[in-house]
Formats: structure tokens, C-alpha cells, sequence
């Protein structure tokens, strides 16, 4: 996989993590993972959300092209498969999509 295409995959995973619906339940499900001897500082939190949900989308991404290289027998990462991985991170951001656009001024989002 080349770097252009970990750029965009990051990318993306990045806005997905800042736009994404299931931001909103991952900031109401602090209790349970922000840990108790920090204080509750809203930004923090909000960071902390945000850095999740990006994490999930590049590791759920990952999957298919990880079980592409599986079944192909590939030893290490291929062009197919980055192309592979992109798709994954661009299904999982396609929720985004509209607070991605709102935030860019070209949606009602």
C-alpha cells in the first residue's frame, strides 16, 4: 500500500471520527470508558470520543482487506488490498457525509 493511500485512509478515518453519529453515543458512554480519576473536562472527552471512533473505523475497515490477504495467501499488504481497506473507511464514513459537507458549507447537514 502506498503512503497516498494511508494519507487518505487516515484521513478519513479522522473526519469519520470528528462527523460520525456514533460520536454521539460514544460521548454519552463516558461512564464507561473515561476513566474515573480524571476530571470530566468537556473537550477532553470530546477528544477522547472523536480518537475512538476514528480508531474503530481504521480497525473495522481493515477487516475485509485482512481477510482478502487471508484467502489470497498474500504474505504482505498489497495494492488490492489498500484499495481494499479505502473502501471499508469510506462505507464506514459515508454516515459523516453530511456533517462533513454542513461543516464545509456545502450542505444543510
Amino acid at each position: 500500500m502506498s503512503n497516498h493511500h494511508i494519507v487518505i485512509v487516515v484521513g478519513l478515518a479522522i473526519l469519520n471520527g470528528l462527523f460520525s453519529p456514533a460520536l454521539i453515543l460514544v460521548f454519552a458512554l463516558q461512564g464507561i470508558w473515561y476513566p474515573f480519576f480524571l476530571p470530566p473536562m468537556l473537550p477532553v472527552v470530546f477528544m477522547a470520543s472523536s480518537l475512538i471512533v476514528s480508531t474503530f473505523t481504521l480497525m473495522i475497515g481493515g477487516v475485509p482487506a485482512a481477510i482478502y490477504e487471508r484467502l489470497t495467501g498474500a504474505s504482505a499488504s498489497t495494492f488490492v488490498s489498500g484499495l481494499i481497506w479505502l473502501a471499508g473507511v469510506v462505507l464506514l464514513t459515508l454516515p459523516a457525509m453530511p456533517g462533513i459537507l454542513a461543516a464545509l458549507g456545502l450542505g444543510a447537514g
